[in-house]
């Protein structure tokens, strides 16, 4: 059996605050996200290419976990990659890391990183808590139901930005962002605040994750996030561009602009923007060509 690069389908999900960018795939709209790599009990994407068409992903990788890579640990799947589509503000909110999550009995924590595709003028995010407001404070504030915003830095993004968001951090993506999300394998969100939306808060979970010095770092060039969970690369394809696969681990291709195609051996399969392609782990070598800006993610 040949290796080859697996092109995944993604699952909408429905949102309060979701957009028009996102096709609807069955789903009601607004749709607010695209899960484009998710290996979990009830949303696995499926393949849509080569040998493996039609199964779901975790099927395949139980099937061949070998192509997990020996540094990937086989009781769950690392990675949830996602596109966010924000027509309004999310809530303010907070993940927790994996100290707090196993305190509160959840799955795992949740640290992300946010690269911005496209924003409208003047879109913000909210990202941490101000210099001079003590976490005590912000605990307290969250406690007695205040609106938390004044207490957070507001953020102006525009295309190309990039943001860590270690577990722990306050924080909410406004409307007119349009974003590729890595995370940890955890959909574990704690609402703190949500514009009066009827939708139910989570403060007493949020006051034990939220941590002052949790916001980490942007990026510095290319070099989109490293961290103990996930390393993402920025790489453009303007031509051809040769993708070598790992012998101890996979990668994950995310396309976010352009289109082109991956060539493996003597197959070509066309990939454009927000298709997502599982690289197993392995000596394999894939030429990419075309006009495509994606980002690269290993363990």
């Amino acid at each position: 059996m040949m290796k080859y690069p697996i092109i995944l389908s993604p699952i909408a999900k429905t949102r309060v605050w979701g957009g028009e960018r996102l096709s609807a795939l069955g789903a009601e709209p607004p749709i607010g996200e695209h899960w484009v790599l998710s290996v979990r009990e009830d949303d696995n994407n499926k393949i849509t290419n080569g040998e493996f068409s039609g199964k779901s992903i975790d099927a395949v990788l139980q099937e061949h976990p070998e192509f997990l890579g020996t540094d990937c640990a086989k009781d769950k799947f690392p990675l949830l990659i996602k596109f966010i589509d924000s027509k309004e503000s999310l809530s303010i909110q907070v993940h927790p890391d994996d100290i707090s999550a196993a305190e509160l009995g959840e799955e795992c924590g949740k640290t992300e990183m946010w690269y911005i595709i496209d924003a409208e003028p003047e879109s913000y995010i909210y990202f941490g808590i101000k210099d001079e407001y003590s976490e005590d404070e912000v605990k307290e504030a969250i406690l007695s139901g205040k609106d938390p915003t004044p207490y957070l830095n507001k953020v102006s993004v525009k295309a190309g930005d990039c943001y860590f968001i270690a577990g722990g951090t306050p924080h909410a993506i406004g409307g007119g962002n349009y974003i590729c999300e890595i995370q940890q394998n955890c959909d574990t969100t704690y609402r703190i605040y949500d514009y009066g939306r009827p939708r139910e808060l989570h403060l007493g979970q949020a006051a034990v994750s939220i941590k002052k010095n949790a916001i980490g770092y942007t990026n510095k060039g290319n070099l989109l996030a490293k961290c103990e969970y996930f390393t993402s690369e920025l790489v453009t394809v303007d031509g051809e561009t040769l993708i070598d696969a790992m012998p101890k681990k996979f990668a994950s291709l995310t396309i976010v602009k352009g289109n082109g195609c991956i060539i493996a051996g003597d197959d070509e399969y066309p990939v454009c923007e927000r298709d997502s392609v599982f690289i197993p782990a392995g000596e394999e070598k894939y030429l990419l060509c075309g006009n495509i800006e994606l980002i690269k993610t290993t363990i």
